[in-house]
């Protein structure tokens, strides 16, 4: 990563994941496949590289939010994102239990 950060969260719809750029440098994604209105989360992958440096539980709170403020629903498979919700219980509202 730079020294100076740029970081920008893209929904990508053609590739059905939300990704993390720093400027031009992929840093990961959380794919998703949608039920309705819901948006079932199913994978996030950090590239390499960028492993043990919090920029998963960046990515997956930008996500998070950004479906808050939409108002839309999830239903978390991920593993990560489940274990995030328990620690950060103040997202479990988005949570589809339907």
């Amino acid at each position: 990563m730079s020294a100076e950060v740029s970081l920008k969260l893209i929904h990508n719809t053609s590739r059905d994941r939300f990704e993390l750029w720093d400027d031009e440098t992929f840093m990961g994604l959380v794919g998703y496949e949608k039920d309705g209105d819901v948006y079932i989360l199913l994978h996030t992958v950090i590239e390499e590289r960028f492993g043990q440096q919090g920029i998963a539980r960046l990515l997956v709170s930008l996500v998070l939010t950004r479906m808050r403020l939409d108002g839309v629903r999830i239903r978390p498979v991920c593993s990560y994102v489940r274990r995030f919700l328990v620690r950060f219980p103040e997202y479990q509202l988005l949570v589809d239990h339907s």
